[in-house]
């Protein structure tokens, strides 16, 4: 499962653009990278880990570096994938996968504020969230 995890984002990093430009990742890209999937992302600042499940039915999951853990529902909108949280069920909170030099980073939409940085993708919901 790991060099799965490790193909999939030696390959994403691979098709990175080498003119240090922000691509905004497409709508089906989203799609086919979160659906399903477990996201390890690097808070910024490397102060921790922030780990975010995507399922195939509209669930999504999250642990923050804090141990919290998160529910919710997700689903792509446009180019941006939107989680309406438990604790906010009124409110989408949407962010942008975006290649940025050598790295894919979670932007949230409207700010750009650093979610963080992807560090790998792993196919299902490994960790049990």
């Amino acid at each position: 499962m790991k060099s799965i995890a490790l193909t999939l984002t030696a390959t994403l990093l691979m098709s990175i653009s080498p003119d240090n430009t922000d691509k905004q990742m497409s709508g089906e890209q989203l799609d086919a990278l979160m659906t399903g999937n477990t996201i390890y992302l690097t808070n910024p600042g490397g102060s921790g880990e922030i780990v975010l499940w995507y399922g195939a039915g509209g669930a999504a999951r999250a642990r923050l570096n804090s141990a919290s853990r998160l529910t919710g529902t997700w689903q792509v909108k446009g180019n941006l994938s939107c989680i309406k949280w438990s604790y906010d069920p009124n409110t989408d909170s949407c962010s942008k996968l975006v290649r940025r030099s050598n790295s894919l980073v979670l932007l949230e939409n409207g700010t750009d504020r650093l979610l963080g940085t992807v560090r790998s993708i792993v196919p299902g919901n490994v960790e049990k969230l």
